[in-house]
């Protein structure tokens, strides 16, 4: 009977999880890839080619996240939620044909690592949340693109790719970010039971991206409760990972999203286009402490030389506890 022990650990654990309780802490993964792994039906392995990130979310008896919850946000009598996050993350840049050189447009991405460590904060109300995150790195070697990128292709026993050598040079990279997500309430895109509308929009302002964004979101499901857009690696969840909500819900959902953009440090040298497009599909199902999300993001082109539609994959696992 040695394994008695183990079994009732393991009862005692799946007992806890089948019970709604409000959560303090959350762990979360964000994947992105543009392979066929996660994105069967339109493989590219090129430009934004993977990012990771690992979240941690809270809610700290902060005063200065306090005196945030009610600056210039709620009006007297609304409830606020507060979460704070501390994630670090990892994206890789490549030209197409990454181990295909001699079939590349010269005039292409670059190799690049991104490697970042960062925080956000959150506060919402029954319909409006804000995002404020700031987030600290180095792009170049230092980042290690080259490594993950390698041990992945060998790990799948594809092409080591060719011209890492040629990546940008080890530099800064700081970026602040604003975000606001909005419930739509009136007229006909008012909530129903099983539909809602969220508007989007805010900027990013550093030394990695210059752009301002609007977009929105439409979800369509069960048990939606006071829950915003899907988080995503760009925008964790914060507050809609902490808050109580139903044992079980899921949602349908598409985003469209457009950016002005000023500065994007992985298009240095190329005709960057001003303005430029996503369009987002994906589901959500979460069930007790145990969120699970797949999307696709397709963009339109981002520099003036670029042929072909980008695209990623991303997966992504969140767990209260």
């Amino acid at each position: 009977m040695r394994f008695s022990r183990p079994i009732a650990l393991v009862c005692l654990l799946l007992a806890a999880s089948a019970t709604q309780t409000f959560a303090k802490d959350a762990f979360q993964v964000y994947v992105e890839n543009d392979s066929r792994g996660l994105k069967p039906n339109h493989n590219t392995d090129r430009h934004y080619t993977h990012g990771t990130k690992l979240v941690y979310v809270t809610q700290p008896d902060w005063q200065w996240l306090g005196d945030f919850s009610s600056w210039s946000f709620a009006e007297d009598g609304q409830a606020v939620d507060t979460a704070v996050g501390f994630f670090l993350g990892q994206n890789i840049y490549s030209p197409d044909y990454p181990d295909k050189p001699w079939l590349r447009n010269p005039e292409d991405r670059v190799f690049a690592g991104w490697l970042y460590v960062g925080m956000f904060a959150q506060r919402a109300t029954a319909d409006v949340m804000d995002h404020v995150e700031l987030n600290i790195g180095v792009i170049g070697p230092s980042a290690h693109g080259q490594d993950v990128q390698e041990a992945v292709h060998s790990l799948i026993n594809s092409n080591d790719p060719i011209g890492w050598e040629d990546q940008i040079g080890d530099e800064l990279a700081v970026d602040f970010t604003f975000m606001r997500h909005q419930r739509l309430a009136n007229g006909w895109l008012a909530p129903t039971e099983s539909t809602d509308v969220i508007a989007e929009y805010g900027f990013t302002a550093g030394s990695v991206h210059r752009h301002l964004q609007a977009g929105v979101t439409f979800r369509y499901g069960y048990n939606l409760g006071n829950t915003f857009a899907a988080g995503r690696l760009e925008l964790p969840s914060g507050v809609d990972a902490l808050r109580e909500g139903p044992a079980e819900s899921a949602w349908l959902f598409t985003r469209f999203v457009g950016k002005a953009v000023e500065h994007d440090r992985f298009l240095t040298g190329l005709g960057h286009e001003p303005l430029v497009g996503e369009f987002q599909i994906g589901a959500v199902y979460k069930r007790n402490r145990l969120e699970l999300g797949y999307s696709q993001t397709f963009y339109t082109h981002q520099f003036k030389e670029q042929s072909g539609v980008d695209s990623i994959g991303a997966l992504t696992v969140s767990w209260t506890f």
